[in-house]
């Protein structure tokens, strides 16, 4: 089992579509959106009829469902996702976010992405994450011209060593492409 928690809907909604063509590939895994704007009493009475092993969404529907809910077993919960760590506290998500790491066992992969460090975020880091690796980008300011402003100027710091590369395809060859792409490139390391 499997959870993905960012600061809004409009996030999660997007996660769970990108998502959802990988996830369809995998033999058994049902992942569930849960949002605001959606009775949560439909939300729980499809997990409790067709079941959930990933689920994408909100802290305030995400724990709404975990207090209600007691079919969920957390007991095979493997890893966990914070998207936009910095964003979810800024938006007065900590108690949630407390509570839902609280219920999930200590033996799990979590992963916290955030665009900012700030003190929230290592108070985070250190309550829910056990052996915490830091990753961090460093960059360089390449120069452009003549800039005007501070915003030209963070749009031209790019991080050091990354190569950006992208391909058009229709949507439905996108995994198809993924799956092709990361296969010619096995050495590289890819972030997406």
């Amino acid at each position: 089992m499997g959870m993905i928690v960012s600061p809004t809907r409009e996030l999660s909604s997007q996660i769970y579509h990108v998502a959802q063509p990988f996830f369809s590939t995998l033999p058994g895994v049902k992942t569930v959106l849960l949002v605001g704007g959606f009775d949560i009493k439909t939300d729980m009475r499809r997990i409790e009829e067709e079941g959930a092993n990933i689920l994408v969404g909100t802290p305030g529907k995400l724990h709404d469902v975990m207090e209600r809910l007691d079919i969920l077993d957390f007991r095979s919960f493997e890893i966990l996702i914070l998207d936009e760590a910095d964003r979810l506290l800024d938006m007065g998500f900590q108690k949630q976010i407390t509570s839902i790491i609280s219920r999930l066992p200590k033996l799990r992969r979590t992963g916290l992405f955030s665009a900012t460090q700030t003190e929230a975020v290592e108070e985070l880091s250190r309550a829910g994450l056990r052996n915490p690796v830091r990753v961090e980008v460093r960059t360089e300011i390449k120069p452009v011209g003549n800039l005007a402003s501070s915003q030209e100027l963070a749009a031209s710091i790019t991080p050091l060593g990354l190569h950006i590369e992208y391909l058009e395809c229709e949507a439905e060859r996108k995994p198809s492409q993924l799956v092709d792409f990361l296969s010619q490139n096995t050495s590289k390391k890819i972030i997406m």
